[in-house]
């Protein structure tokens, strides 16, 4: 199965590309190439020469512990160049240090982990904490007011002016809680204080360093302001600034997934908010964080399901901004941000076993093999110091195809080699299940394994979840969500998987949850796939799905025709050489034409969204029906990708 969660593979890689094998020059054991490398931003030359570091700080031992050389450098990487959340256990460990350097530096990169796992009361603590430390650089207190002015704006904008006030930045950190400041303001319904604070920060923004993306991150939020007061000149301009001529982002379907449902949370169709994503957010910044709310109050919801989203990328430029709003029904793709790579990163290293760093060169597989076989030699055939080398090696293959049969075989003996070295190692316990689930299904598309036997195998697996309280729920959903979503399974276990995971979750999670409802979804859809109509009625009476919903009609409802051409799109995007996407939500009328459509996801905010309104009404389906007659249904989302023609 080519999703049936090789939960393993490239779980170690943290953003920086393959590992890098060649012979290393000096010995620098104390990491001190490394830290020049994240000092001048080089990250990629940072990853190369971290991977030498692991080489050289190898223990003598496979039975030792964290190296805390390497959790500071990883940490510092993954927080620069990565996600910051992957870096929890990793910061945990060097805050529990007694007389740990900068401590206040690793606290606040704590804090944005913290944030960006969508802890945000935990991280307006520590953002506090370090903002009243006076052993904190300078730098490092006015990030924390950064920070607790970014989460508190969510809630209270008053709260956020009040911290910036007390904000005192170098040079170069004046933009930033400028543009802070014009954001609070604007969320307080004080436009004029806003545009004062905005044209502040964007006279302050060439202070700033290249990484910092200033002038692009001020401009987005001036092209917000614009689009907001339909200002399309100004809107284009401040657009072009960043986004001229850059690749479509990707990852909008995911983010129209997990936006809240309209009636959670006091949230309504008409409330919008509008997020800023970074590709590469600078240390102490999360790579996501508000720009604007149409009321106060409502963006936490909105920011809670970014922060558990794992598949929306900035593709070129520095910065973006996405417009949101809620969904009229659930989303059978809704996704989480599992925690298992970060669980096998913070298992491993608490071992010593560390991962290698993904630098971008082409994966090396004899050296890799020769250093699987060096380490075999030097620890075991079952030792943890092997995991980061099998792991590296599963990656590719998994990431190369599994359409071949060669490729599937290969696949699951390194994942069962993976599988035995976690079990064999004292690994906590779902991360022990998550891995043989994983196995199971890539022996089944190795055809290693007849369907009857995985299936009785998954029945022991997850009934093993359902006992243990300490199995996480998100990685669980995230396993069996890859695991199903891949159509060529059997369909018998895909069933199985969906049937016996929903028992899991609703031992533990109220009926309303989102995963629940997706997995509902999910397998509303294998049911009617088998043309099974009394199955899916049961599931609409379990799940209380509405039944007017489009996704939930049997048949299911199938997109016809449109008819967008070239000439569709707005001539000033032409122009200025604008991409994006606009996903719409709307009703399918009883003859099959799209109604009352809403822009769900509108990315870049504004642009396309009126013509993607319009065109709207030439999108055709075939209709939701009722015993066989048509009928009309709500809540179809559709994607439209506006390319230059």
């Amino acid at each position: 199965m080519k999703r049936l969660n090789v939960i393993c593979a490239g779980l170690m890689s943290v953003g920086v590309g393959s590992a890098a094998l060649a012979a290393f020059s000096s010995p620098q054991p104390d990491g001190a190439v490394v830290q020049r490398a994240l000092d001048a931003h080089d990250y990629r030359r940072a990853g190369i020469e971290l991977n030498k570091l692991i080489t050289e700080r190898l223990p003598g031992s496979d039975k030792g512990g964290p190296d805390p050389v390497l959790d500071r450098l990883f940490a510092e990487l993954i927080s620069a160049n990565g996600t910051p959340a992957s870096a929890t256990t990793l910061l945990l460990r060097l805050n529990a240090q007694p007389g740990l350097k900068n401590r206040g530096h690793y606290q606040l990169l704590l804090a944005t982990a913290r944030e960006e796992s969508g802890q945000f009361t935990n991280a307006e603590r520590l953002y506090q904490s370090v903002s009243a430390d006076r052993q904190a650089s300078a730098e490092d207190r006015t990030s924390s007011v950064i920070g607790y002015a970014r989460l508190r704006m969510m809630t209270s904008p008053d709260d956020a002016i009040f911290a910036l006030q007390s904000a005192q930045p170098l040079p170069a950190q004046a933009w930033e809680v400028d543009l802070q400041r014009a954001r609070a303001e604007a969320l307080a319904g004080r436009d004029d204080a806003a545009q004062a604070a905005m044209q502040r920060a964007w006279s302050e923004a060439p202070m700033a360093g290249a990484e910092q993306g200033a002038a692009a991150r001020v401009a987005s939020d001036m092209m917000v302001t614009a689009g907001r007061k339909g200002d399309r000149g100004r809107l284009i301009a401040m657009l072009a600034v960043d986004r001229l001529n850059r690749g479509t982002n990707t990852g909008q379907e995911v983010l129209g997934a997990d936006v809240p449902i309209c009636g959670s949370a006091g949230i309504t169709p008409n409330d919008s908010v509008a997020v800023e994503f970074s590709r590469q957010a600078p240390p102490g910044r999360p790579r996501f964080s508000l720009v604007w709310a149409s009321r106060a109050g409502i963006a936490a919801a909105f920011l809670d399901g970014v922060a558990r989203n794992p598949g929306f990328q900035v593709q070129d430029g520095q910065a973006t901004t996405v417009v949101l709003k809620c969904r009229l029904g659930p989303a059978a793709d809704y996704q989480v941000r599992a925690d298992l790579d970060d669980q096998i990163l913070s298992w491993s290293t608490s071992r010593g076993a560390y991962p290698l760093l993904d630098t971008g060169d082409e994966s090396d597989t004899p050296s890799l093999a020769s250093l699987l076989a060096e380490r075999e030699r030097r620890y075991g055939s079952t030792s943890v110091m092997l995991l980061p080398v099998l792991v590296q090696i599963l990656g590719p293959t998994v990431a190369s195809g599994m359409d071949n049969q060669e490729a599937r075989a290969r696949a699951a003996a390194l994942s069962h080699r993976i599988a035995d070295i976690i079990a064999a190692n004292g690994a906590p316990a779902d991360m022990v299940l998550f891995s043989a689930l994983s196995t199971t299904g890539l022996d089944v598309a190795a055809q290693s394994k007849s369907v009857t036997a995985a299936q009785a195998e998954f029945q022991s697996l997850l009934g093993q979840a359902a006992r243990n309280s300490a199995v996480s729920l998100d990685n669980l959903f995230t396993v069996v969500s890859n695991a199903t979503a891949y159509t060529q399974a059997p369909t018998a276990l895909r069933v199985q998987l969906l049937e016996q995971t929903i028992a899991v979750l609703r031992a533990h999670v109220p009926a309303t949850d989102p995963r629940l409802m997706a997995l509902g979804l999910r397998l509303l859809s294998v049911r009617r796939e088998q043309g099974d109509s009394a199955a899916v009625a049961a599931l609409i009476e379990q799940f209380d799905f509405a039944p007017d919903l489009c996704n939930v009609a049997v048949p299911p409802v199938r997109f016809t025709s449109s008819n967008i051409t070239a000439d569709d799109y707005p001539p000033d995007l032409v122009q200025a050489m604008l991409q994006g996407r606009t996903m719409l939500e709307f009703s399918i009328s009883a003859t099959g034409t799209a109604t009352a459509a809403r822009v769900l996801v509108s990315d870049p905010p504004f642009a396309f969204d009126a013509v993607a309104l319009a065109k709207s009404l030439t999108l055709t389906y075939e209709p939701a029906k009722t015993a066989g007659v048509p009928r009309s249904c709500r809540a179809q989302v559709q994607p439209i990708r506006w390319q230059l023609p």
